[in-house]
């Protein structure tokens, strides 16, 4: 499963990255390519594969509609609540973001949105805060989509079946769904998927209800809510009441104050790290930690993409000797 994962990934990255320009995304007055997404994607200028860096922002880059394959990267979330993660706490917001047909082999990641819609194969959505009333949506007749490493949170629901991550009336083969933290508000689904659902879902911290089918589903911790599916397979996996039962590897009646760190004194995503001692550690399937830190594509706190960024910067003036001194700290997050 790992090897699929990433023979996917690695040519959707090869297939958007050959011969592609990096554009800057400001809506703070600094001198930059675009001020807004929409803006950026129609421009004939930027061309299929190209990258959009948003750089943190108090505002938002506003809606996107996507029919060409772009890279689109932010700054992160939750940077005021882990240290040393950027020197500037904004993060990079935008509004909703639907991915097309002739999108394909698009990537975004490190950005807070609204909802997200995919109508079209090869998408990555990866490292990014996603807060609408369904974060994401699977829609039409398409393959090979990647959710991984994001924090996701649904509010303000439309009817019983809305969920963070929502297949309806739709088909979706080949979905990878996995070390995601994913909540929605009390008696909703974290994820509902119907019959024209298959995948992969592991790893994953939920916070609600799930409906799935035709899928294998491991390696993950249900805080709460009911556990519903329909040909499939499910191991290892650890319920605070009896989703999962006791057989299969899987744990149940768990206290979840010894599986997690916890609130005090941890960030929002920080929290879910696992405790020492916690029943989690070890416990996936071939002895992998449980939940969205364990396995191989753990969590990154506050999504930050996998490129470098400054953390640090200072600046004095130097009257005596006319000059400005400019202190920098970076470091990579692979």
């Amino acid at each position: 499963m790992k090897k699929t994962i990433l023979i996917l990934s690695m040519l959707l990255l090869v297939t958007i990255q050959l011969n592609a320009k990096v554009w800057r995304l400001n809506n703070t007055g600094a001198d930059a390519d675009f001020t807004t997404l929409q803006a950026a994607h129609n421009n004939s200028y930027v061309l299929a594969g190209d990258t959009l860096h948003l750089e943190a922002s108090s505002g938002s880059y506003g809606d996107l509609t996507a029919t060409k394959p772009l890279v689109i990267i932010g700054a992160g979330y939750f940077l005021s609540e882990n240290a040393d993660m950027q020197a500037n706490l904004n993060s990079s917001k935008t509004g909703l973001i639907t991915f097309n047909a002739g999108s394909e082999g698009s990537i975004i990641a490190g950005c807070e949105c609204d909802i997200i819609t995919i109508v079209t194969n090869n998408i990555i959505i990866e490292k990014n805060y996603i807060h609408g009333s369904r974060a994401i949506i699977l829609s039409g007749n398409i393959s090979n989509i990647i959710i991984r490493q994001n924090y996701l949170i649904g509010g303000d629901v439309w009817n019983q079946t809305d969920a963070a991550i929502y297949c309806y009336r739709s088909i979706c083969n080949n979905c990878f769904i996995y070390n995601n933290f994913i909540d929605m508000p009390d008696n909703f689904y974290c994820i509902y998927v119907e019959n024209g659902f298959s995948g992969n879902i592991f790893n994953n911290v939920l916070g609600k209800k799930i409906s799935i089918c035709n899928s294998v589903f491991n390696n993950n911790i249900m805080v709460s809510g009911t556990f519903t599916q329909s040909n499939c397979t499910y191991t290892h996996n650890i319920g605070n009441l009896t989703q999962f039962g006791s057989e299969n590897g899987n744990q149940q009646n768990i206290n979840m104050e010894d599986v997690f760190v916890g609130a005090t004194r941890n960030s929002s995503d920080g929290q879910w790290q696992l405790k020492s001692g916690s029943p989690a550690i070890g416990a996936g399937v071939g002895g992998i930690d449980c939940g969205m830190f364990g396995g191989d594509f753990p969590y990154h706190l506050s999504g930050l993409p996998s490129i470098p960024a400054i953390y640090y910067h200072q600046q004095t003036i130097d009257n005596v000797n006319q000059q400005l001194n400019i202190t920098i700290k970076a470091k990579s997050h692979n």
